[in-house]
């Protein structure tokens, strides 16, 4: 079951296509990540220099009586500002997230850095952070940086405050509800689908046209104006093989039609000049074989002119004709059991035609088997017609090929009556000509008898 779900080109175009877009999101996600902490690192770095800068600006204007004052104000702004500090002799070692900010400050701004514990910096002025979701990885805790500067008088200052340690606060819980991001995903996965079918639509035409082309070489070609460049080459190079099949069929009719016209002129002369023998059993044999011969030339005309010619297709009372070629069999002391339905079955197609392919498969039922019977129903949209015997059947491994042109079974079908071996084969033709199929088969043991299915199109 799976391995013929993966052998589907939508299938594999849809998982494809899935796994793609799952790996490059995962990809994009990854990268995305990356630039947003280098960026957010080094917007964090900026912000903070601006702020200690301004700080710093701001005590440079004010005169000394009013920088205690200018110390309260920072103190509620969630910074602190304490003069008159002296920055400690040894210095533990920065982090390393803070390189580069001690590369901006010092020496051009600072004299030096350190880091505090986060209790000694004052609270931010914001709303507490969310607490956890228990998805994703904790939030940051930042660092306390002690700035020690001097100003331009030679006060020391020291300016503490929180670096890092905060995000932007998540958005609307809608934005990252799991039936929202269910919904997006399954929007995807149909997208991804109908691209796939799509995709293989002109696949699916293909393999259906080779089907139809398999049971009727006259079927109608593909259009070669449709889709997208690679399609219309292929129905282009499909098209052409059809005529080319076609051309080879019609060629080999054409030659069988030509030498069995051509035999028709020397065969007529020579029944001419068989009234001439005046031995009558040497007459009645090569009259025999003489009428042998010209069914033989008739048959070989018929399957040339099927192999050459496109039918005319009418509308044909299925029922209608079957009683009316079983009642001819009646009338020549060959019944047939046949079950017909009461109301009429119409299809186009040629009545000589059709007529014909049943005159032939149950003349092979009366003269090679036993109890031939003829049955004809609907299914759907096809007409099925079945034809059964009691005779000896035809070995397993000659049905298919006992339909071939010219194939005689080496068996009492073939040596009593010397036939042509074209009676299945233009009983097939005729049927494949109006859309339809003909199969052949034995009927189960114990039971003996050939039975031959034939459907046709309902139109």
């Amino acid at each position: 079951m799976l391995k013929n779900l993966l052998g589907a080109m939508s299938v594999r175009i849809f998982l494809i296509t899935v796994i793609g877009i799952l790996l490059t999101a995962a990809v994009v996600n990854m990268l995305g990540q990356r630039d947003s902490r280098v960026n957010e690192s080094r917007l964090r770095d900026q912000f903070a220099f601006d702020r200690i800068e301004s700080m710093i600006r701001i005590l440079e204007i004010t005169v000394p009586e009013k920088r205690p004052e200018i110390q309260n104000v920072f103190n509620r702004m969630g910074s602190s500002l304490k003069l008159n500090a002296i920055p400690p002799a040894n210095a533990p070692a920065l982090p390393a997230e803070l390189a580069t900010l001690n590369a901006l400050l010092v020496p051009e701004i600072a004299d030096q850095i350190n880091t505090l514990d986060l209790d000694q910096c004052a609270p931010r002025n914001r709303p507490p952070p969310p607490p956890p979701s228990g998805f994703g990885p904790p939030p940051p805790q930042g660092h306390c940086l002690a700035v020690y500067t001097h100003l331009q008088d030679g006060t020391p200052v020291l300016i503490q405050l929180r670096y890092g340690g905060h995000r932007p606060p998540p958005g609307h819980p809608a934005e990252r509800s799991p039936l929202a991001f269910l919904l997006a995903l399954l929007g995807l996965i149909s997208i991804i689908w109908v691209v796939a079918s799509v995709a293989t639509q002109p696949l699916r035409k293909l393999a259906n046209a080779a089907l139809q082309l398999a049971r009727n070489i006259e079927h109608p070609p593909l259009p070669e104006n449709q889709g997208s460049t690679e399609v219309r080459h292929a129905a282009k190079a499909f098209n052409e093989m059809q005529r080319s099949i076609l051309n080879h069929v019609q060629e080999r009719g054409f030659i069988l039609g030509a030498i069995a016209h051509d035999l028709q002129t020397p065969l007529t002369r020579l029944r001419l000049r068989l009234e001439k023998v005046k031995d009558p059993e040497l007459k009645q044999g090569l009259v025999k074989d003489l009428t042998a011969t010209q069914e033989m030339v008739r048959e070989g005309l018929d399957f040339a002119r099927l192999c050459s010619d496109s039918i005319d297709k009418n509308r044909v009372d299925l029922t209608a004709l079957a009683t009316a070629v079983c009642d001819d069999f009646d009338e020549a002391g060959y019944p047939i059991h046949k079950t017909l339905p009461t109301e009429a079955i119409t299809i186009m197609g040629s009545a000589h035609l059709l007529t014909r392919c049943l005159n032939n498969l149950l003349n092979n039922a009366i003269h090679y088997a036993l109890s031939p019977t003829l049955s004809i129903h609907t299914e759907n949209k096809h007409v099925i017609c079945i034809i059964t015997d009691e005779g000896p059947g035809i070995p397993e491994q000659e049905l298919d090929t006992v339909l071939e042109p010219f194939r005689r079974l080496e068996d009492s079908r073939s040596r009593h009556t010397g036939g042509t071996g074209l009676g299945l084969s233009i009983a097939r033709m005729i049927v494949e000509k109006h859309g339809g199929s003909m199969t052949l088969s034995n009927k189960p043991a114990p039971a003996s008898g050939l039975i031959i299915h034939i459907d046709l199109p309902l139109n």
